[in-house]
């Protein structure tokens, strides 16, 4: 088996993945696949991801911006992990079994197969006839792994299942999208289960002699590694992991850097010496000594891919269309505070946060998108046989990752409620469904959606109906709740396409029942005036405290939610000094103006939220047709006064 580049000392801009098995091969009778051809795949790296592959730390962490190239660093570091430790297992760690299946897997695996390995795995176990090896440890279930060729497999771990990793000895772990994990737990339960699986010595000389440096940590700073990948958070919690920052080996990353520096040094001025000491066993092995020991974490701007991305004209188009706050976070990877005086005072993200179920989840998807699959692929022997075998269709499944055809805290018994917000250049709306959860009747916040710009409400209609169609097709109800500012006239028509002067709320409903819901299952509820923000605070922080219901949860953000949008904006909410009034100065700033100009994580999409939360606590389900909201018990009451 061939590995992917050359010597992991030397830097290059290509790297070279040769595919499996080695060319030199003998092309079997009747194949179509050519194996007598070069089998040379070369991918580019940027001077960013070159350095972090060059540094090679065993526990790698890397917090980088947008278009840095981050799911392709991980494809190639899944392979080297792949190819250098025959018979292992490693654990590539998502927040839900959603994000796995929708998102992460299926685009670190396009990766894989741009190196050339696309034959040379399976989702789930390989077919028997393959006589493919298998881990040392073989799972329990198939189902969450990719099975390789030489017996390595890739487990995936959702981290809304608690004890996922319980019982697995993992070789290496990869995690995406790192800031939607919860990183307590992921040390907690995860990392300990970074130990590898027990092989004898005298199989340890057959692998490295067949398979490359395999087990041995002093020699192959990929065994018992870690990597961890994502792009900036926004909220408090997301960025948990970003203090691991403070926690790297120092010393051992500066003696890297200088002997990497030297290296670097001789293959400027003089090549062949640079040759020389990359082959060098005693720089090898203390190289490799001293990467088996680093942990490191790596910080990049999207300045490092900036050739790739457009250039300049990409970074003025950026400016241009990001506020401040998200330029310096996406972009710039500047951290986030929380308002110190906050007008949602008793908001804790330990404890207001709920991940979904991961089960039904898995079961949906394994039930639904498992296609027989039909193909070609070498044995053990390195000759080419027909299969037949059972595959989840990861196409399928990334297509309805943005709907809600997976949210399994989807109650089709109870009404789906939300409030909306309408701006001249943003339109947010806050959605969720009450449930008797953990012993409280409770408001389960469930997503955060938005239009921007030239997309207004009927365009924030149109996604709320495509994302919850599997809702509507079952005859869901939906509520609409509203204040007198939502009640606008034709000198305010901002917030409606064509100019349209109709009342906002009246929009809303028409364009629901056009789109399909049934006219008697759409229900808009009128709360009249709206509140007072110091009684508004009082209410909700009751409410964010328990002591009143609906006790308030919002789910976590899995990429597709933007929960994190409304979590973002509540912990950055301040109010008016000596007052218990929202900090509204934000709204009117331009976008281009000051931190808290982004329209998505200011007061709008709190103001949404209030709304939501005070329909359901004083105006219940307005009809009891499903569900009935909180029993029923609060609908048309009137504000209390303080």
């Amino acid at each position: 088996m061939s590995k992917i580049g050359s010597n992991p000392a030397v830097s290059s801009d290509r790297l070279e993945a040769r595919m499996l098995p080695d060319v030199e091969e003998q092309k079997p009778e009747g194949s179509d696949i050519d194996l007598a051809g070069d089998g040379v795949h070369k991918i580019y790296l940027h001077r960013g991801q070159l350095d972090v592959y060059n540094f090679g730390a065993n526990s790698t962490k890397i917090l980088a911006a947008r278009g840095f190239g981050k799911t392709s660093y991980i494809g190639l570091h899944m392979m080297k992990c792949v190819l250098g430790m025959r018979r292992q297992m490693g654990g590539f760690v998502g927040a839900s079994a959603k994000q796995l299946y929708t998102r992460t897997m299926p685009n670190a695996l396009k990766v894989v197969n741009t190196l050339g390995f696309e034959n040379f795995y399976f989702l789930g176990q390989a077919p028997a006839k393959l006589h493919w090896e298998v881990p040392l440890a073989r799972p329990r279930v198939w189902e969450n792994c990719v099975h390789f060729a030489n017996g390595f497999v890739w487990q995936m771990l959702s981290m809304a299942v608690r004890g996922s990793a319980n019982g697995l000895n993992l070789a290496a772990l990869v995690g995406d999208e790192t800031k939607y994990l919860p990183w307590q737990r992921v040390k907690e339960e995860v990392l300990p289960t970074l130990r590898g699986d027990f092989m004898p010595a005298a199989a340890r000389k057959t692998e490295v002699k067949q398979w490359g440096v395999g087990t041995n940590k002093k020699t192959n700073p990929y065994y018992c590694s870690q990597l961890w990948v994502s792009d900036a958070g926004l909220t408090m919690r997301q960025c948990e992991w970003e203090k691991e920052e403070d926690f790297q080996t120092k010393d051992i990353n500066k003696e890297i850097a200088e002997m990497l520096a030297e290296l670097k040094y001789l293959e400027k001025h003089n090549p062949k010496m640079a040759v020389q000491l990359a082959q060098n066993d005693n720089y090898l092995r203390r190289l490799n000594l001293l990467r088996s020991q680093a942990e490191c974490f790596f910080r990049f701007s999207s300045l490092e891919n900036l050739s790739l991305l457009g250039g300049e004209a990409w970074l003025r188009q950026m400016k241009r269309e990001l506020t401040p706050y998200m330029f310096d976070r996406q972009i710039l990877n500047i951290r986030v505070m929380a308002a110190r005086d906050g007008f949602y005072s008793n908001w804790d993200s330990s404890i207001h946060m709920y991940s979904e179920s991961d089960a039904a989840v898995s079961d949906l998807i394994h039930d639904r998108y498992t296609r027989k699959v039909k193909g070609k692929a070498l044995d053990s022997t390195r000759w080419m046989q027909d299969y037949e075998t059972e595959s989840i269709n990861f196409d399928e499944v990334s297509a309805i990752g943005g709907s809600a055809e997976l949210d399994t805290d989807l109650d089709f018994n109870e009404p789906l409620r939300f409030a909306i917000d309408a701006q001249a250049n943003i339109n947010m709306a806050v959605l969720g469904q009450t449930r008797y959860f953990e012993g409280r009747e409770s408001l389960l916040i469930q997503r955060v959606m938005y239009v921007q710009n030239e997309r207004k409400l009927l365009a924030l209609c149109a996604d709320i109906t495509k994302t919850y169609d599997v809702f509507r097709r079952r005859g869901g109800t939906i509520i609409f709740y509203f204040t007198a500012t939502i009640k606008q006239g034709a000198s305010t028509a901002y917030a409606v396409e064509g100019a349209d002067d109709n009342r906002f709320d009246r929009v809303v409903v028409r364009e629901l029942i056009r789109l399909g819901w049934k006219k008697e299952n759409v229900i808009a509820v009128d709360m009249g005036a709206p509140v007072l923000h110091e009684l508004k605070h009082r209410i909700i922080n009751s409410c964010l405290a328990f002591n009143e219901s609906p006790a308030i949860r919002v789910c976590e953000d899995d990429g597709y939610r933007n929960t994190s949008l409304l979590v973002a904006a509540i912990e950055q909410t301040a109010v008016v000094a000596g007052t218990y009034r929202k900090d509204k100065s934000k709204e009117k700033l331009k976008s281009e103006e000051g931190i808290g100009g982004d329209p998505r994580t200011r007061t709008d999409v709190t103001d949404a939220f209030d709304d939501l939360v005070l329909g359901v606590k004083y105006h219940g389900a307005g009809k009891p047709k499903i569900g009935g909201g909180l029993r029923g018990r609060y609908r048309n009451l009137m504000i209390p006064k303080v």
